[in-house]
């Protein structure tokens, strides 16, 4: 069984606009790694978003685990899934350390505290990620990189078995690019957990050594191993003539490397 299944997947964000995704058909299997590539509104986001629950007026199939995704109730998926947004909102009062225990409410009976084991599972988990030193800062006062780390660590406190991340590293620094892929790359082997998580940059694909879905015109336009798929003739059929490779890795970079 696998973690998600996807089939004949439709959605579209008005009655007179056309399809995000048209006819989707996606899968992956537990604890395997996906990075999802494509253009701009090529529908990355709006597929994560559908498999955090979020939209509900799709046509297709959707499931996780092998449950449809719509007879999930809240509470239940809460346990099964952690969704990381590009941008989290609100929450500037709330310090870190507080924060990062939300991610410990999906198991935690109505009216009561978090126990002394979440507080360990949640300092533990500072301690992996490196915020250690932002425990007792409020959310306000992080910097956008500082904040989408500690998003992801809250996803992984939420201890789910399908941790699904919408561009997890725009706004960080390839130092901390760097944190957060490996980190990703620890967890699913360590933990085998199931990441899904789009990207901008088909090298982070390459780093994490998954499984690549492109998404183009609003369906799969191909997929696989990340080695066999990040190729420069396939990223050239989404991203235009100009994508090239370097050699200077063991793996071939992708990059632009003509310049009018």
């Amino acid at each position: 069984m696998n973690a998600v299944e996807v089939k004949d997947l439709h959605f579209g964000y008005g009655k007179k606009s056309r399809n995000v995704l048209d006819g989707l058909d996606f899968s992956c299997e537990k604890g395997s790694v996906n990075v999802l590539l494509g253009l701009n509104g090529s529908g990355k986001t709006t597929l994560i978003k559908i498999l955090a629950g979020l939209y509900e007026n799709y046509t297709g199939e959707v499931f996780l685990f092998g449950r449809d995704l719509k007879t999930i109730s809240v509470a239940e998926r809460s346990k099964m899934t952690a969704y990381v947004a590009q941008r989290s909102a609100g929450a500037d009062d709330f310090t870190v350390r507080n924060y990062l225990l939300f991610g410990k409410v999906n198991r935690t009976k109505f009216y009561s505290a978090p126990s002394a084991k979440d507080r360990e599972d949640t300092l533990r988990y500072a301690e992996r990620f490196g915020i250690s030193g932002l425990l007792d800062k409020n959310l306000g006062q992080l910097s956008g990189g500082e904040r989408q780390i500690v998003g992801v660590c809250c996803a992984a406190v939420q201890d789910t078995d399908l941790i699904v991340l919408d561009e997890p590293t725009s706004a960080l620094d390839i130092r901390n690019q760097h944190v957060v892929l490996s980190l990703i790359k620890e967890i699913a082997v360590s933990e085998g957990k199931t990441f899904i998580l789009s990207s901008h940059n088909p090298n982070h694909a390459l780093y994490l050594g998954g499984e690549v879905h492109v998404i183009k015109d609003g369906r799969i336009a191909f997929q696989g191993a990340a080695c066999e798929t990040v190729t420069a003739e396939k990223m050239r059929s989404v991203y235009g003539e100009d994508v090239c490779i370097s050699k200077d890795l063991p793996y071939n970079e992708i990059s632009f490397g003509k310049f009018r």
